[in-house]
């Protein structure tokens, strides 16, 4: 690839990053590429030279929200566990009934998401609604805290270290 092509590569992942995080998705961090070839495998083109993402499909402008709705439906296992979207979003969903239905819960979960989603979900609801807060200048610490080390990497390059400091400082 060329350096400009590189360029807009990076451009428009970022982009589609911030659609799934406008929509009140959170990928996992290592599924930017997987992401990218679901919308390419749906016939869609990507384009940014207007400053902004559109989705095209068979030529036709697609909303970049209803793409990352059914991307979302399709690929949870692609996705941060959320109480909004997953009927199941941590373990302790999984855990009701008998010890029977218990396990067999848990194994058509493994079946139907595979064992990285499985081993990557929370172990609480509280710690599933944490993980998937909106990521926003006023969150809580807890909230900041319950984000992948990697995502606050990443955000701390973003906000300023004023914002910073109030989050840290913030209860709850």
């Amino acid at each position: 690839m060329t350096d400009e092509q590189l360029k807009e590569d990076l451009a428009i992942r970022r982009a589609l990053n911030s659609v799934f995080l406008q929509c009140g998705m959170r990928p996992r961090p290592d599924a930017e590429s997987q992401l990218l070839n679901k919308l390419r495998e749906l016939g869609c083109t990507l384009d940014i030279s207007s400053g902004y993402l559109k989705i095209f499909q068979s030529g036709t402008e697609v909303a970049p929200s209803g793409a990352a709705e059914r991307i979302r439906k399709d690929n949870p296992q692609l996705f941060a566990a959320d109480p909004k979207r997953d009927a199941v979003s941590s373990l302790e969903d999984l855990e009701r009934g008998t010890s029977k239905e218990i396990s067999q819960a848990k194994s058509q979960y493994i079946r139907d998401h595979g064992m990285s989603a499985f081993a990557a979900l929370p172990r609480t609801k509280v710690q599933a609604a944490h993980q998937n807060a909106e990521v926003k200048p006023d969150m809580s610490r807890a909230e900041w805290l319950a984000l992948p080390v990697s995502e606050r990497a990443r955000l701390s390059t973003i906000f300023d270290p004023a914002t910073l400091s109030k989050i840290i400082a913030r209860r709850g």
